[in-house]
Order: C-alpha cells, then sequence, then structure tokens
C-alpha cells in the first residue's frame, strides 16, 4: 500500500516535470513547495527547478519516505536514496504527465488554447502571488482530464482535478522561493545507484 502512495506521488510529481528541451518558466531557478491531501494522507512536495524550467526534480515526502522524480532522456526516474534504487518508467503524455503534451503556459498559442479547450477565469492570489486562473481539458494517462490551474510565471501554483469516482484532486502551493540557487546533482541520479525499468504489470495492466 505505502508503495502504490509513493507511485501515485510520483505520478503526481512528473505534472511540473518535462521531457522537451524549452523553458517552461518565467523564473530562473526556484524552490516550488506543493501540498497535495492523498488517501487521508497528506503529502508534501517539493520541485527544483533551473535554467528556466529546463532541469526539474520533484522530492515527495510523506510518511516518513521520501522520494526523488527528475527528468532524463525522455523518461522520469523515481530514486529512492535511503534504499539506494531507482526505477525508470516512460514520460507520460498529457497535463498531468511529463511527456510532450505538457502545456507551456509561458507559450499560451491560441492553437495550445484551443486544443487543450482551455478558457481564461480570472485572477487570483495564491502563496502571495497573483495568478490567472484557467480551465482546461487534456488526454493524460488515465484518459482525458478536466482541470482548474491558477498560474504564475508558468508555474501552476493551484490545481483542481476531477479524479472521477474518486472525488477531486487539489494541489496548491504554499511556498515560492524564486531565484535561488540549486545545486546540480539534484538533477541527477548518485553515484552507485543503478537504474531499473520500472514493472508497470504490478497495476493490472492499467498503465
Amino acid at each position: 500500500m505505502k508503495f502504490r502512495m509513493f507511485f501515485a506521488a510520483a505520478l503526481c510529481a512528473m505534472a511540473a516535470s518535462v521531457s522537451a528541451q524549452d523553458a517552461i518558466y518565467g523564473i530562473k531557478s526556484g524552490i516550488i513547495t506543493t501540498e497535495m491531501d492523498m488517501m487521508g494522507q497528506t503529502i508534501v512536495q517539493k520541485q527544483y527547478f533551473d535554467d528556466y524550467g529546463k532541469k526539474t526534480a520533484q522530492v515527495s515526502d510523506f510518511g516518513g519516505g521520501q522520494m526523488r522524480t527528475i527528468t532524463q532522456d525522455g523518461s522520469q526516474i523515481m530514486i529512492n536514496e535511503a534504499e539506494k534504487t531507482a526505477q525508470r518508467m516512460p514520460a507520460f503524455g498529457g497535463m498531468m504527465g511529463g511527456g510532450q503534451n505538457r502545456i507551456n503556459w509561458t507559450k499560451l498559442t491560441d492553437e495550445v488554447k484551443k486544443a487543450n479547450q482551455i478558457k481564461e477565469l480570472g485572477k487570483e492570489t495564491i502563496a502571495g502571488k497573483e495568478c490567472t486562473k484557467y480551465s482546461v481539458t487534456t488526454e493524460g494517462f488515465m484518459g482525458p482530464q478536466t482541470q482548474t490551474v491558477w498560474i504564475y510565471q508558468g508555474i501552476t501554483m493551484k490545481s483542481s482535478t476531477s479524479m472521477g469516482d474518486m472525488g477531486e484532486m487539489v494541489q496548491v502551493v504554499t511556498k515560492l522561493e524564486e531565484n535561488v540557487d540549486i545545486k546540480a546533482d539534484m538533477f541527477t541520479v548518485p553515484a552507485g545507484i543503478q537504474v531499473t525499468d520500472f514493472d508497470m504489470s504490478q497495476f493490472g495492466g492499467g498503465f
């Protein structure tokens, strides 16, 4: 059960990861602290980014465990340094994945708006940052997904996602640190840890 929650947290981490080489944020570097309620537990995530989002690493911390997810060579790698393991999986497409269909909010063209049914809903302040609020529908790893998102400098400061029978999943940024120094090793697999391919079949073939 704990591993499945780790896996679910890693999938949520992919919402902030990218496989493309384009800049995705209007800020060079930073640390984004996010909170999310999942299955009755509060999951705290920190995303570290540099080079305007070309480099990203997401750290999920809950239940006394921690996992870091990075994007490398078009794949997502989940790293558990305590257990000295690293598992690779495909970079899922869609807004909730790290694939190439991820929306780049710094380049919101009319074509992108039409393809993702994006509608602007006004302005709101999240964690002290004035955000633009949008509704958006994209094709994710679980099928079509409808979200409401609050965007600041290309960063999703809050998201509300319909999960069907599972209800609604809400992620909120509680702190955004802008233009801070991030160590280069945050975006790499530690020396001595071998990367293996994740066995997707243990989730019943649903992916």
